[in-house]
């Protein structure tokens, strides 16, 4: 069996089901039959650490036809959105 390795950053995740390359890899089984098999959880630490922020790293595996028949992934760390100021914070000035 042969692999590929899918780096998918935030843009294109955005793009969601536009995108051939996400709804392919989206369609795919989970190897080894579910997310939390414990055979696998050490390959997903790795592919976590290799993920951008807010993107995913995605082990395919695939036939010798070259055709994806299962994949495992890894999420990568979620970045924080950034908050607009309160305007009653901005607005109140000194009031003495």
């Amino acid at each position: 069996m042969e692999f590929d390795l899918q780096l998918q950053g935030e843009e294109l995740l955005r793009a969601g089901d536009g995108n051939k390359a996400v709804r392919d890899v989206n369609e795919l089984p989970w190897k080894g039959g579910g997310e939390d098999n414990p055979d696998y959880e050490c390959l997903r630490a790795e592919l976590r650490k290799m993920a951008p922020p807010n993107g995913r790293a995605v082990l395919l595996f695939r036939d010798k036809c070259g055709c994806p028949v299962a994949k495992l992934e890894g999420w990568g760390p979620k970045r924080g959105r950034r908050h607009k100021k309160s305007l009653a914070l901005t607005a109140g000035g000194d009031q003495s």
